[in-house]
């Protein structure tokens, strides 16, 4: 059994660097303890002293009021001191189902068998969640620096609803093998220490929070806490960055050693499907998740969401060409390499998982065989409908619906998808061709002076796999460019890196970069050649029909809409960072020259929104929900911070301007895409009825 599930030589060379990094920062925690001890010490022998004088000049009523200050200070600092170092983190339990084996006697028996067969804790409680996940979890506070918790397992049922029941015995393992890495005892003690100091350093809004109310409560001395705060979580900020990166690159090694356990307990087939799956199933529950979102409005909700995110899971299947097996999505290394060609291979040392493509690659050296059950892993969970719907229920319990919500059957949500998908999806005789592409800008006078010149002369011969494959590696090829642009600006901080299978250091970045630039606009030209000879050909074929000006117009209008959509989105980030000190804590009198310094964003905002009001290409996209939104914006002059204290309905209003700034800004191109080649298929169907 040693041999069987033994630990690799990275991970234990990572796991005693992480140990040494651990041992580095609780060194320079207690140090820092010991000091905020000690600054309350001397603050209230500091008192004491000031107490022996007054007992030696009994008028001195200034220095007994000097002395009850001191003591206050020293109380609010040691009271911050406690809420600060000694903060409890929990787990929200409230969308979750603890089971036990009485309610799933098949699950808590493969679970149990899992455990037994990799000499492993059992845990100490399970829970079924909503989502496309599973997870090891603890609850944490100071305390488990020094002792780790016990661990608890958490399923999602979206998890179960895209797996058999092989895939899903993967997925247990591969949860099973973080419990393993305990042999180390590093794996719970770095998790949990690492949440710890996340929550007391990178946690901001509970720091803010805790700010304001010691702010509020000791008055005008909260200074002094905010000051000593700040030092000291700059000082552990800084030592964290060295435990960070070392937990980080542990993290990694823990992801392949789980993976390892999880092929030899189910077999290296299912853990490659079950992992290739994922993505694909998590996409597809994010679909549910804001379809029902958008129809808050109209009291919409399900009773059971798991038929319907199956229903979604096909659907894309269908679209990208994956294959349906055993009810399932058998999703492909070939599909997902089809959309990804990018040429980088980046080790990410602030990365906590590897690269599914990594992944893969280990899991396929391994290459162990096993018994495949092809059932659905629904078969191991009883009364499995009632608890889809206990986890639907939950998965709404914080919506507020503006009536009583209806719940949408499966055939209306079916209905509901095919008229939504053919509004956001482009038609399939494109072949993917537009997937996630703009179409070059040309002169598209110039593009109709050349229609004598030679295109192409039916419309199959565009959308060939052969064009369909050019633009993909194209796409990728841009990616590349915009990542390694961003190398060379540290945007992305990485020592080195791969490009095309050759090694390339930081300092290198900025010489590649000028080699991807020129290939880039080689193969640009290329693209922009391609997208105005497929112009060419649909005026040409538009013009029999009269149609052609039509066209035209659907091209400018798209044209027009790219454009304006860098202007908003710049107009977008430069509001949205000019409101970041509305989440922080500030002085009234810094606030308001924050305020000042927003409203020169805000007011180029309102120009843009009023512009957008009357602009006639907007009025055939805006929805009444986004107008009404503006509207109520532009209405009066918005005050945020009254009577020393913020807004928050006028805040709220201008959240939602924005976001729906965003959504209507950002959607603009694909709409109009969408027109565009919606109907150029109508003019090839008139010209080619079947």
């Amino acid at each position: 059994m040693q041999n069987k599930f033994s630990i690799s030589t990275g991970y234990k060379s990572q796991a005693i660097r992480t140990v040494f990094a651990i041992i580095f920062f609780i060194l320079v925690y207690i140090t820092v303890l010991l000091l905020s001890f000690t600054l309350v010490g001397v603050l209230i022998y500091s008192s004491t002293l000031l107490l022996q004088i007054v007992k030696m000049n009994k008028s001195s009523f200034y220095i007994l009021v000097l002395f009850v200050l001191i003591n206050f200070m020293a109380i609010i600092l040691l009271i911050f001191i406690f809420m600060f170092f000694f903060r409890k983190r929990t787990v929200d339990l409230s969308g979750w189902l603890e089971i036990n084996e009485e309610d799933q006697p098949k699950l808590f028996e493969l679970i149990k068998s899992i455990s037994m067969e990799i000499e492993t804790n059992f845990p100490q409680k399970v829970y079924l969640g909503a989502g496309v996940d599973a997870m090891v979890f603890y609850d944490s506070n100071f305390k488990n620096l020094l002792l780790p918790s016990k661990e608890n397992l958490m399923i999602g049922l979206g998890l179960v609803n895209s797996m058999t029941e092989s895939e899903f015995k993967a997925i247990l393992a591969h949860e099973f093998g973080h419990f393993t890495q305990r042999s180390l005892n590093v794996y719970s003690y770095v998790y949990i220490e690492n949440l710890v100091i996340y929550k007391m350093l990178i946690d901001e809004e509970y720091y803010q929070s805790l700010i304001l109310k010691f702010s509020t409560f000791s008055g005008r001395f909260g200074w002094i806490v905010i000051i000593y705060s700040r030092f000291i979580r700059w000082i552990l900020r800084k030592t964290y960055d060295v435990v960070s990166k070392s937990y980080m690159a542990l993290s990694r090694e823990m992801e392949f050693h789980s993976d390892e356990i999880s092929a030899r307990v189910a077999g290296s087939v299912p853990a490659t499907t079950a992992l290739l799956r994922t993505g694909l199933a998590s996409d597809s529950f994010n679909y549910i998740w804001q379809f029902y979102y958008s129809r808050v409005s109209e009291n919409l909700k399900s009773e059971n969401v798991y038929p319907q995110h199956h229903y979604v899971m096909t659907k894309y299947a269908e679209r990208y060409g994956v294959h349906i097996e055993n009810d399932l999505p058998q999703v492909s290394k070939e599909i997902i390499s089809r959309f990804n060609r990018s040429k980088l291979v980046i080790a990410n040392q602030w990365a906590s998982h590897p690269t599914i493509d990594d992944r893969i690659k280990r899991l396929d050296k391994l290459k162990i065989d096993s018994t495949i059950s092809v059932e659905s892993a629904w078969k191991l969970f009883v009364n499995a409908e009632d608890i889809q719907k206990i986890l639907t229920e939950k998965l709404f319990r914080y919506w507020q619906f503006p009536g009583t919500p209806v719940n949408l059957s499966f055939e209306e949500f079916k209905e509901k998808y095919n008229e939504d998908a053919g509004k956001h999806t482009f038609s399939r005789k494109y072949n993917h061709f537009y997937e996630l592409r703009d179409i070059s800008r040309f002169d598209l006078n110039q593009a109709i002076d050349r229609q004598e010149e030679s295109s192409f002369n039916n419309f199959s011969e565009i959308y060939t796999e052969k064009n369909v494959d050019f633009i993909h590696q194209f796409s990728g090829l841009d990616m590349d460019l915009k990542t390694v642009e961003s190398i060379s600006k540290k945007e992305i901080p990485i020592d080195s890196f791969e490009y095309n299978g050759e090694k390339y250091s930081f300092k290198q970045s900025k010489e590649l970069l000028d080699k991807i630039i020129k290939q880039h606009e080689a193969v640009y030209k290329e693209v922009k050649e391609l997208d105005t000879k497929i112009f060419i050909f649909f005026y040409k074929m538009s013009k029999t029909s009269g149609r052609h000006e039509q066209l035209v117009k659907y091209y400018e209008t798209y044209f027009y809409f790219l454009t304006e959509d860098k202007s908003n989105l710049q107009i977008y980030l430069d509001l949205i960072n000019s409101m970041q000190f509305i989440y922080k804590f500030h002085s009234f009198n810094k606030i308001n020259i924050k305020l000042e310094q927003m409203k020169d964003k805000e007011d180029i905002f309102r120009g843009r929104m009023k512009s957008i009001l009357n602009d006639e290409k907007y009025q055939q996209i805006i929805t009444p929900e986004q107008k009404e939104k503006f509207e109520a914006y532009l209405k009066k002059e918005l005050s945020y911070f009254d009577e020393q204290k913020y807004n928050q309905e006028a805040l709220k209003i201008l959240e939602e301007a924005i976001y729906q700034f965003y959504e209507l800004g950002s959607r603009a191109p694909f709409y109009a895409l969408k027109k565009l080649l919606d109907f150029q298929i109508e003019i090839v169907e008139s010209e080619n009825p079947a």
